[in-house]
């Protein structure tokens, strides 16, 4: 059986020593800024009967393509992990995105000008991107 999650209140709550880091290196790291665009897998229906017309109608329709923006916690080659939020002590939930589902990967960085002069060139090759 899998250990019960702890919640911010436990961690912030148990007894450490002042020198004692919260997470070894956490908040020393500094992610990325990312911007993913990836298609979802979605369902539809209940535990009840349901229309069959409606739902092949819903069978047909296209999956929807999300745009995530946030911060790179993990990648590797199956997945890629986005926070939307990291404190000293805390962090935001995480999404992860199975990368055969990624269409579009871009490194946000900050600029120079108020206006960007060229798109950010996505950072995989064509045969890992979904399409």
């Amino acid at each position: 059986m899998p250990e019960p999650k702890r919640t911010i209140s436990d961690l912030r709550n148990r007894e450490r020593g002042r020198d004692e880091p919260f997470l070894e290196g956490y908040t020393d790291v500094e992610w990325d800024m990312v911007s993913v665009l990836w298609v979802d897998a979605e369902s539809d229906g209940g535990s009840g009967w349901q229309d069959p017309e409606e739902m092949m109608e819903y069978a047909r329709r296209p999956l929807p393509v999300i745009h995530t923006v946030g911060l790179l916690v993990h990648q590797d080659d199956e997945q890629i992990a986005v926070t939307d939020s990291k404190g000293p002590e805390e962090m935001g939930s995480v999404t992860k995105i199975p990368r055969h589902w990624v269409k579009a990967f871009h490194r946000l960085a900050p600029v120079s000008t108020p206006r960007a002069s060229v798109a950010p060139q996505s950072e995989f090759k064509p045969d890992q991107l979904a399409g």
